[in-house]
């Protein structure tokens, strides 16, 4: 017959059990890392579409969310920069192409039907005419190339913000840490887009823009 003392012990190891399956899935539950849907639930109603936010970063990644806070907000800045001036320098270009067509078309009007001009005085409107639209025409092709330029950095900027969230969110439910390598390859990207939108803003046009390089930006 058994003891109490060995009755006790076995009525205490079976409680234990017991508890530990009860508690096992809530302490499961409780350490379960929250998805950003349910974080960002505010952001994601207003912008229309899911999208992250930095209060997700920051509470599960602490003082590491350093880096992809300030790498987001450096290309959410630049991305928003860079809409703006292509949506300006769309508009310019418009503009100049229906200037340029209706000059061209006034000045061979006139030039051809006016009588009083001959010979070399014609020859010479038209072609001070003429400088004046390829001056223009320039200009017009200057703006579409600075378009261009705008158009493609947005494009390379926007996808490197998507590549830098999903890796840190992967980092985050895989319980993992950023690493030093995955944050300098994003710096390294974006110090690349950067320099060739530089470059390509710089050779679009012969007219300098000053104001596009400014500390702010």
């Amino acid at each position: 017959m058994m003891g109490r003392g060995a009755l006790f012990a076995l009525l205490a190891l079976v409680t234990a059990l017991l508890g530990g399956v009860g508690s096992g899935p809530a302490m499961a539950q409780s350490q379960e890392t929250p998805s950003f849907i349910e974080v960002c639930a505010d952001k994601t109603a207003e912008r229309g579409r899911l999208r992250y936010c930095d209060a997700y970063f920051r509470e599960a990644l602490g003082a590491k969310a350093d880096p992809v806070l300030y790498l987001r907000d450096r290309i959410t800045h630049l991305r928003a920069s860079q809409e703006a001036n292509a949506e300006d320098n769309y508009e310019s270009f418009l503009t100049a192409v229906a200037i340029t067509a209706f000059l061209t078309i006034a000045t061979m009007i006139l030039v051809v039907s006016e009588r009083r001009i001959a010979g070399i005085a014609k020859w010479s409107t038209a072609t001070s005419a003429l400088a004046l639209l390829v001056i223009i025409a320039t200009m017009t092709i200057g703006w579409l190339e600075k378009y261009r330029a705008e158009d493609a950095a947005m494009l390379e900027l926007g996808l490197l913000r998507d590549q830098i969230e999903t890796e840190a969110s992967q980092a985050i439910v895989t319980g993992g840490t950023l690493s030093d390598a995955q944050i300098q390859r994003w710096t390294d990207r974006l110090h690349d887009i950067g320099k060739r939108f530089a470059e390509n803003y710089g050779n679009s046009s012969i007219v300098p823009d000053l104001d596009r390089f400014s500390p702010k930006n």
